[in-house]
């Protein structure tokens, strides 16, 4: 079964995370464009409004989204490059935006800080969920938007796709299992398969 595929053991020679973003943010343009995903477009009415952290934020088009729809919002990269691309979209919008380079690896949220937090298209190591947690208000709320195995199955050859970024099914459900689960969705639309969620803190 597909399931049960291992991700290929690590190349001493593979290229860290940061340097694989680093080059890969470097080209001219922004690499996912500038309109944010569509999901949080949709449902951002869903989430609690005050100081929102975006993880792995990328070139900042959630962020500064965000950022125009009311929130305060601070942003997390591996990349520079990805950082700096944030700043300039965020001056080209007109908002307000903190963002940091961070290894996410060796990030520890602060208690109880933000309102909401959203991490699209990037798949932490499984103790960063308890930070999560960690790091939102009570009644605070968490949107999460990744990939697939099944999207990895059907676009194992686009190099910007690593089976470890991809959830496997229900995968999701369980590392939210301590939230109140407002949305969740799986689905496939030709070759593109998605996990979508928005959870809820009720407790501290």
């Amino acid at each position: 079964m597909f399931d049960d595929i291992k991700y290929p053991e690590v190349d001493p020679n593979k290229k860290s995370a940061s340097q694989l973003w680093e080059e890969r943010y470097q080209k001219t343009g922004y690499l996912y464009g500038k309109e944010p995903s569509d999901f949080l477009k949709s449902y951002v009415g869903f989430l609690s409004k005050g100081l929102a952290l975006d993880v792995a934020m990328g070139e900042g088009r959630n962020a500064v989204y965000l950022a125009q729809q009311g929130f305060k919002v601070e942003g997390l990269d591996c990349s520079s490059q990805a950082i700096e691309k944030a700043k300039a979209l965020a001056l080209e919008k007109s908002v307000a935006l903190e963002a940091k380079v961070q290894n996410l690896d060796f990030f520890l949220m602060p208690l109880m800080k933000f309102n909401t937090v959203v991490m699209t298209y990037y798949k932490p190591a499984v103790r960063f969920f308890s930070e999560i947690k960690r790091g939102l208000a009570a009644g605070g709320t968490v949107l999460i938007e990744g990939y697939t195995t099944e999207h990895y199955k059907l676009n194992s050859q686009n190099p910007l796709i690593d089976f470890d970024q991809c959830y496997k099914p229900n995968e999701l459900l369980g590392l939210l299992k301590d939230l109140h689960i407002i949305y969740y969705k799986e689905m496939g639309e030709g070759s593109s398969h998605l996990v979508q969620a928005i959870a809820k803190k009720i407790h501290k």
